[in-house]
């Protein structure tokens, strides 16, 4: 049977789960649930996606999406270095601004069954690291014998860390008290500590 080709309605049913996903995690979506919220029989949601598996691949690619296009709003330069800082700060707070996605996209491989497919739709989502530090080592702003993949690697582990330990509520104690901002404010700081520690080593 043909699937029905309705966008619109694909992405109504995607805004569906990102609700459900952010409102009390990826285990609580269903079928079911996901219909109810916009008014389709659970009939309707088969036709787009498979199963719920199918719908929370869908649903973690358009939060990688959502991710880089954060990241590439924050980037206003002026230097490549700054571009780095600047985008690394967009994806820690677009994380915890958005947990259950994060906890969905980086800690549910297994369950979800990604195929290399996905997981490279994931690892290009990821790549502007490479390219920001392979733009600060044409800029001179890094070592002309920069490791750009090393650095990008680490740039990356330490924003991930950051901001899975925000998301956890892991970072510091005392900051599920302090509320939201307390937490960004925290996570953002660290992540800016790690990104300046690993920038000083790399030009030492």
């Amino acid at each position: 049977m043909a699937r029905p080709a309705n966008p619109e309605l694909r992405n109504e049913i995607l805004r569906a789960a990102a609700f459900i996903v952010e409102d009390c995690g990826p285990d609580c979506v269903t079928m079911r649930q996901v219909a109810e919220r916009i008014g389709y029989s659970p009939t309707t949601i088969y036709l787009y996606f498979r199963d719920k598996s199918a719908l929370l691949r869908a649903s973690v690619h358009a939060a990688f999406e959502e991710l880089t296009q954060a990241c590439d709003a924050a980037a206003v330069g002026p230097r490549a270095l700054d571009e780095l800082r600047q985008r690394s700060r967009a994806y820690v707070v677009w994380g915890i601004m958005h947990p259950g996605h994060y906890r969905l996209m980086f800690e549910y491989s297994e369950e979800l069954q990604f195929s290399d497919e996905d997981f490279e739709t994931m690892r290009q989502s990821l790549s502007w690291q490479n390219g920001v530090v392979q733009a600060a080592v044409v800029a001179g702003e890094l070592p002309a014998n920069c490791d750009v993949s090393g650095v990008a690697r680490a740039v990356w582990a330490a924003l991930h860390g950051a901001t899975s330990l925000a998301v956890s509520r892991r970072l510091s104690e005392g900051l599920e008290a302090a509320g939201g901002p307390a937490i960004v404010e925290t996570a953002t700081d660290t992540a800016d500590r790690l990104l300046n520690s690993l920038l000083e080593a790399t030009t030492a």
